[in-house]
């Protein structure tokens, strides 16, 4: 049983991953310096292991569940994310040359790219409630502390390689010629998907303030 747990949720937790979002975003967004890049992918990683850690103990139910602290959980990331998405999109507009070094020089260093990934997703509610979903439905109360100790390795793990491996690969001499090609474009649609995601946690919080 506990290995078709693992299995499934491994699985579930990659496609998660690929799929495009501000975790993705940022990684395209640090690609112009490695360190930065791979600093982003493991702060994203961190936070993942930090959702994960209170999905399985119970806290993030009880964020949850507490209307008040969610609400002002949601309306920090969505400042958080749209204030990276206004970045970007000032950037887009920018001379390409110029759009390069401001991009250098916004997220340079190693530790600067951990604290921005840790801030992406941990202050992300949509990734909040993805784990909530994922791990209550599939985690029952009979599995015990070792194997949800183990079950949060996994998915950091999984997390590690996923974003270290998109990093490095788009960090490479290749993937740069090609994106400082596509700066502007990237910027923009980089800075349209964060905008998006903050719209939508703030459209969904003023649904529920009407509600």
């Amino acid at each position: 049983m506990l290995t078709s747990l693992f299995l499934t949720l491994g699985l579930m937790h990659l496609i998660g991953l690929a799929s495009p979002g501000p975790d993705f975003a940022l990684i395209l967004r640090t690609s112009l310096h490695r360190p930065t890049a791979l600093g982003a992918a493991l702060g994203i990683s961190l936070a993942i292991m930090v959702h994960a850690t209170l999905s399985l103990t119970g806290i993030s139910m009880l964020i949850a569940n507490n209307p008040m602290l969610f609400m002002v959980i949601k309306c920090g990331g969505a400042l958080y994310l749209g204030w990276l998405g206004w970045g970007a999109l000032m950037a887009a507009r920018q001379q390409t040359s110029t759009v390069m070094q401001s991009a250098a020089n916004e997220l340079r260093g190693w530790g600067k790219g951990v604290r921005a990934g840790i801030a992406t997703n941990l202050l992300n509610p949509k990734a909040l409630v993805f784990f909530i979903g994922m791990l209550a439905a599939m985690v029952s109360p009979e599995v015990d502390g070792v194997a949800r100790s183990l079950l949060v390795a996994e998915l950091f793990i999984i997390s590690v390689c996923w974003f270290g491996m998109l990093a490095w690969s788009l960090s490479t001499s290749r993937a740069q010629q090609l994106l400082q090609r596509v700066q502007r474009p990237l910027n923009l649609v980089t800075g349209v998907l964060f905008a998006t995601v903050s719209l939508s946690i703030l459209a969904s919080m003023g649904a529920e303030l009407i509600a």
